[in-house]
């Protein structure tokens, strides 16, 4: 199944080919960038559980919602080293054409609707930057608002000025001007709903290449 499957696409696990076994996999540049930060999402993700589960264990509290969270906390970590879909990352900061992830705090602010699947949103970006205060350095967390376009969701359940959240995987496809109510132009990036479908191939091929 999986030979039919890179046959069909034409990716090979790192490796491998048909003849030799040396073609390495032909994945595009920005699906091999997505995969990996997919891939730090992933370990990330595990490594905070690990360091949860670890403090719950070590505690003295033996509650039925603590022994729930340890639970939860097992069967998420078994799903994530399994390792059998990609762990969609939020948008990094500064957001840039060919970006792929998930909106950041996976919601928005509807500024204006602009069609049946438009509608210009805020996103808020949290940021530590190292500053200093009497003389020591430290890390803080500042917000930063950045508009998008969102082209391709529908807005028919969508209120201008409402908080919605959207768990879904976009791709910053490019950018576009569009004119304000005010009538000013005013130029953003648009966000277009990622297929996640389409990196199938890619995912299995880079498991399989390590």
């Amino acid at each position: 199944m999986l030979l039919a499957l890179w046959l069909a696409v034409g990716v090979w696990p790192s490796g491998a080919n048909r003849a030799t076994g040396q073609t390495p996999v032909a994945i595009p540049p920005r699906i091999e960038e997505f995969l990996r930060a997919c891939e730090a999402s992933r370990k990330g993700t595990i490594a905070q559980l690990e360091f949860e589960l670890r403090g719950l264990r070590a505690g003295a509290d033996n509650s039925a919602g603590t022994l729930r969270r340890i639970k939860a906390i097992e069967a998420n970590l078994a799903s994530l080293r399994a390792n059998k879909e990609p762990i969609v990352p939020a948008l990094h900061f500064p957001p840039e054409v060919g970006h792929i992830g998930r909106l950041p705090r996976l919601a928005c602010h509807v500024d204006q609707i602009l069609s049946q699947d438009q509608m210009l949103v805020r996103c808020n970006f949290s940021l530590k930057v190292r500053t200093v205060r009497n003389f020591q350095p430290r890390l803080e967390t500042v917000v930063r608002t950045i508009s998008f376009l969102i082209d391709g969701v529908a807005t028919d359940q969508v209120s201008e000025g409402a908080d919605v959240p959207l768990l879904d995987v976009f791709e910053i496809s490019g950018r576009r001007t569009y004119r304000s109510i005010d009538g000013e132009s005013i130029e953003v990036l648009v966000l277009t709903p990622f297929d996640m479908k389409s990196i199938e191939p890619y995912f299995r091929a880079m498991i399989f290449s390590r």
